[in-house]
């Protein structure tokens, strides 16, 4: 059965969106099956019911939760590029379309390299000792977010999960490349090593979510991040460590991506087309600008683990040029600009009697 007419091109561009994100450019073997396997659960492109799900929430602005960053164990103090930057894209998009505000939780080793990417992505960032401090609220059209460090202790994390949502209230949580726990409880590294004592204990944030019932997104490239739970079997199965190294936290929505920052970037590039708002989707120039601020402040490439503006150990061209792509995904320019001699299927809705308005 066709789909209506009225919603054919966006999820052609979504499913476009969903194919280019989960594309093994670093052969790395695993994210074909994992998408599958997540997609398996929906009947749409898993960008375009994020995006869905978050704009029904988000329409009439507020609040929502990202939790991103990772350190990986050996090397303390620092996190992985793989995270914040797409916290600050999602940041972004959301706050552009909907004026809503981001509080983003991560670790306080994580904070620096967090910040430099929300800035260079156009997000002003405060602090809770800044919204405290001011002599008034924000401006109702200010685009900032909110940083909070989270804590690593498992009874901090419990205690500080719950002071969050009674301070903020928020319409959703999405982790972005945030290491959950496997059925013993455990954090781990995709190898299957425990890492419990370098990582924010962040599921606690979606057992908080659960009992509020919230809505909750997860965003991973491997198994071990929140939200692998629903899909558990496969990453199970298809991982060498992946009897240890499987999260088991379940969320409303798993988004699946080679690189966690694309999942973001595609649920933002599913937004833009949903809304017919193009400029929702950053472009490549930010895209690279978020990379090297956050290496600048302090982040590493998660493979290589080393200072260098690579993420998951693809360079800096190739997150660009996923970036400009996602661009003209939505922008459509088959549809968009007419041709001599191309004949498209889809076409975009006639806009004469809105552009008549006054």
């Amino acid at each position: 059965m066709s789909e209506p007419a009225e919603r054919s091109l966006v999820d052609l561009i979504a499913h476009n969106i969903d194919q280019l994100i989960n594309l093994d450019i670093s052969g790395y073997g695993v994210i074909a099956e994992l998408y599958r396997a997540a997609r398996a659960l929906h009947d749409r492109p898993l960008t375009l019911l994020a995006a869905q799900l978050l704009r029904d929430r988000l329409q009439d602005g507020g609040t929502f939760f990202v939790t991103s960053g990772w350190i990986m164990p050996g090397t303390f103090p620092y996190g992985e590029t793989d995270g914040p930057i797409g916290a600050a894209t999602l940041g972004r998009a959301l706050g552009l379309a909907f004026n809503a505000r981001m509080i983003v939780l991560t670790e306080e080793r994580m904070l620096d390299c967090t910040i430099a990417a929300c800035r260079a992505a156009g997000i002003s960032v405060l602090t809770e000792a800044d919204m405290e401090s001011a002599p008034r609220p924000p401006h109702p059209r200010f685009l900032h977010c909110v940083i909070v460090p989270f804590p690593i202790d498992d009874d901090e994390a419990l205690a500080e999960s719950k002071r969050l949502f009674e301070t903020y209230d928020p319409k959703a949580l999405v982790a972005i490349e945030k290491n959950g726990p496997n059925h013993e409880g455990r954090y781990s590294m995709v190898d299957g090593s425990d890492n419990s004592d370098c990582v924010a204990k962040a599921a606690r944030l979606f057992e908080e979510a659960e009992r509020r019932k919230v809505l909750t997104i997860g965003i991973g490239d491997r198994g071990n991040e929140i939200g692998f739970g629903a899909i558990a079997d496969t990453p199970r199965r298809i991982l060498p460590f992946g009897e240890n190294a499987t999260n088991v936290t379940i969320v409303d929505l798993l988004v699946t991506a080679t690189v966690s920052n694309w999942g973001a970037s595609g649920i933002a590039a599913s937004l833009a087309a949903l809304l017919d708002r193009p400029e929702i989707m950053h472009d490549p120039e930010t895209e690279s600008r978020m990379l090297h601020r956050c290496i600048d402040a302090g982040a590493l490439d998660g493979f290589t683990c080393r200072p260098v503006p690579r993420s998951d150990g693809m360079q800096e061209s190739s997150h660009v040029a996923i970036c400009a792509l996602l661009n003209e995904l939505v922008r459509a320019p088959a549809v968009n600009i007419e041709g001599l001699f191309s004949t498209p299927l889809h076409r975009l809705p006639d806009r004469t009697d809105e552009k008549a308005k006054p």
